[in-house]
């Protein structure tokens, strides 16, 4: 995006970034559909914090996936004046994806090309990122990502066996097609309407009290009050253990302990 604000800044015009919604791959590959790393309202935001001034959502459906190149062009030309494109080097679009940097030089169009982003010499790519958050390496995944990776949702009522126990967490709504990441427990933090909190969270089905319903919900340390239908962020920084059944509560209050514990010391780091 540090392309398109600088593009924008020579040409002294305005910088815009054309995303779709949902994925392509959900729409035309429905059983290979990506589990979303941003959801919309996360990728807009990363969006307004690089510096873009303009975000334009495109819904993606087979009506627009039949468009040409030319077609897809005229109709974005309606709405703006498009004075340069800067794309990545695999982009595609149009009907077949048969546009490309090359058809649209081809065309008229000032196009620049990013290559393709290295880390330690590597491509990146999504796939590895996605890998990474479902097999719960999420310090690889954050360096990967150059931020923490996060869920946030509304707080949602629960069964309150967290607060019986003595550790009282707030579950979060899963937004549709957003990652999971593995089932386990995790150092990390919260960010709330109080302000950022260190975190104990917890990714799940409950299993010491048979519970059969995915939950990702977190043990805010050193906060007292209510955050039923308030919106959490939650980040998640490492993975301590796996979700496990335990024989009695007292147990898992043990391991609860234990966990808290890490957590404080970890993220405090």
């Amino acid at each position: 995006m540090g392309h398109t604000v600088r593009a924008a800044s020579e040409l002294k015009g305005m910088s815009a970034l054309i995303t779709f919604e949902p994925h392509p791959r959900c729409v035309l590959d429905p059983a290979n559909c990506p589990q979303s790393i941003t959801t919309l309202q996360e990728k807009l935001a990363l969006i307004e914090k690089a510096g873009i001034e303009h975000a334009i959502v495109l819904r993606f459906d087979r009506e627009l996936s039949a468009l040409s190149p030319q077609e897809f062009i005229d109709r974005l030309s309606g709405s703006m004046e498009i004075r340069k494109w800067v794309i990545g080097f695999d982009f595609a679009f149009g009907r077949g994806r048969t546009g490309n940097a090359e058809w649209l030089r081809g065309h008229g169009h000032s196009v620049e090309v990013v290559p393709p982003f290295k880390i330690d010499g590597r491509e990146l790519h999504s796939s590895e990122v996605r890998r990474l958050i479902t097999t719960g390496e999420l310090e690889e995944a954050n360096r990967l990502l150059g931020r923490e990776y996060s869920m946030s949702g509304p707080v949602e009522a629960g069964d309150r066996v967290g607060r019986r126990l003595g550790f009282p967490t707030a579950n979060i709504g899963i937004e549709p097609n957003k990652l999971v990441p593995a089932l386990g427990a995790y150092a990390g933090r919260a960010r709330a309407p109080e302000g950022d909190f260190v975190a104990a969270l917890s990714v799940g089905y409950r299993p010491t009290f048979g519970g059969t319903q995915l939950r990702v919900e977190a043990f805010l340390l050193d906060f007292e009050g209510d955050l039923y239908q308030k919106r959490l962020e939650l980040r998640f920084l490492r993975y301590l253990h796996p979700d496990i059944k335990f024989a009695t509560p007292d147990e898992l209050v043990r391991q609860l302990k234990q966990d808290v514990a890490d957590t404080r010391r970890f993220v405090s780091r």
